[in-house]
Order: structure tokens, then C-alpha cells, then sequence
């Protein structure tokens, strides 16, 4: 497992830090097609009652927005729009307003979130979106590693069994040191970048518990299996999709 892991990183990383580094079309491209995996994923995952053509037609609209600027106006019909799409599909679909909601967690949970990808690398630049994925690693290694040697103490048992405390606390440090390095060679204020970074830690494993608590409602192991080792994208994105909605919330207020 962890030599599938290892090689999938090996052969991923490279594709996401390419198009990081190219940024505009590219990086829109890669984090749309990530976001039209992960729909999929999650129409899987949720099982009947989903309506594919609400979640493609309302992603794709959000992604549309994202992508051409941003503002409140566009915002709000958006939101008006899909939620008259969804009550009238679901209404004439066996009257499951109700019952079909999982529609709308798909598209915000998936797609809003996800979204932040790309508006924290085209307001405030490469380097900060890098400074997010790094710490979302150093968390996950950190936690990984700190977890298998050292792990005791159940964190969540009831969500993620295998997790533990000490693995939580490991997560930290590994998030702050790569906080603080980044500091360094951003030239960045030293503790500002390392409390971000414990911040965007203690989001990114609280998004690796909600991912977790979704597949155990449904009874499934993994999201999907198009990355060995991790399973789908919405099992390796978990913690990204909490720590770049944060990331620009505290770069929008305090940097």
C-alpha cells in the first residue's frame, strides 16, 4: 500500500506542481477536470437519487462564475438559479425534495470548495497556493508517520478508527515546521506562516474526518480507485477541500 501511495505521488505530483506553475488556462483545466472526477465520485458514492445533469449543469455554471470573475451579483443568481433547478427536478422526479438533497451537498461540497484552488492561486499568487499544499502534506505525513510509531489514543473512532491523537498533534508540528521553512524562502513573516500553517492543519484533518464520516454513511472504503494507493480524488482532495476556502479567508484578512 505504501509503494502504491509512493508511486502515485511520484507520477501525480508533478502533474499538479506543472500546472500550479503555468496557473491560467492550465490550472483551470486541471482543477476543473479534478472537480468533474470528484462529482462523479460522489454520484457513485450516494447511490440512488442523484441527478447527474443537476450536478454537471450546477458545477459547471459555478465553475463558470469562478472563472470569469468572481462578484456578488453572479454570486446570487447562481445560488438562485440551481436551487430552482434542483426543487423543479426534484419535484417532478417523485415529488423527493427531501430525500434528493444529497444534489446540493454534491455540488457545494465538490465544486464550491474545490473552486478555491483556483482563486487562491489567481488573486494571490503561486506562491501562497504552494504554501497550502505544502502544509495539507506535511500534515498528512506528519500524521502518517507520527500516528504509526507512536499512536495510542483513538481520535475519532467512530469516523476514521485507524486515527489517533498523537498522529493529530504529529500533523501539527509537521504543518508548523513547513510553515516556518516556507517563511524562510518566501520571505514571509515567520509567525504569521506558522500559525497559518497550524490553522490550515487543524482544517485539513477535520476535512479528512468529513470525507470519512461521508464513505462510512455509505458503507464504502474509498471514494474511487483512479490513484492507487489513495483511492479516488475525493479521498486524496479530502483536506484540500477545507484548507483553500480557509487559506483565502486568512490571506483575504490578514495578509
Amino acid at each position: 500500500m505504501l509503494a502504491q501511495r509512493v508511486l502515485t505521488a511520484v507520477v501525480g505530483i508533478p502533474i499538479l506542481l506543472g500546472g500550479l506553475y503555468l496557473g491560467g488556462a492550465a490550472w483551470r483545466l486541471l482543477v476543473a477536470l479534478v472537480i468533474l472526477v470528484g462529482l462523479w465520485e460522489f454520484a457513485s458514492m450516494s447511490g440512488p437519487g442523484l441527478y447527474l445533469d443537476y450536478l454537471a449543469v450546477s458545477g459547471l455554471s459555478f465553475l463558470a462564475v469562478t472563472y470569469s470573475g468572481v462578484d456578488g451579483t453572479k454570486l446570487l443568481l447562481w445560488l438562485a438559479l440551481q436551487l430552482v433547478y434542483y426543487l423543479l427536478r426534484a419535484s417532478f422526479s417523485g415529488m423527493r425534495n427531501f430525500g434528493s438533497a444529497a444534489n446540493l451537498l454534491g455540488v457545494f461540497y465538490v465544486v464550491v470548495l474545490y473552486s478555491f484552488l483556483v482563486l487562491v492561486r489567481e488573486e494571490f499568487g503561486i506562491t501562497w497556493t504552494l504554501f497550502g499544499f505544502l502544509v495539507t502534506w506535511a500534515t498528512d505525513t506528519g500524521a502518517y508517520f507520527g500516528g504509526l510509531k507512536y499512536g495510542r489514543r483513538r481520535l475519532c473512532p467512530e469516523i476514521s478508527p485507524k486515527k489517533s491523537v498523537e498522529g493529530a498533534l504529529f500533523g501539527l508540528v509537521g504543518a508548523a515546521v513547513a510553515g516556518m521553512i516556507f517563511a524562510f524562502f518566501a520571505k514571509q513573516a515567520l509567525m504569521q506562516s506558522a500559525v497559518f500553517a497550524v490553522v490550515l492543519s487543524i482544517c485539513g484533518q477535520l476535512g479528512d474526518l468529513v470525507e470519512s464520516a461521508l464513505k462510512r454513511e455509505r458503507a464504502v472504503k474509498d471514494s474511487g480507485f483512479i490513484l492507487p494507493g489513495h483511492g479516488g480524488i475525493l479521498d486524496r482532495f479530502d483536506s484540500l477541500a477545507f484548507v483553500f476556502p480557509v487559506l483565502y479567508a486568512l490571506l483575504f484578512l490578514f495578509a
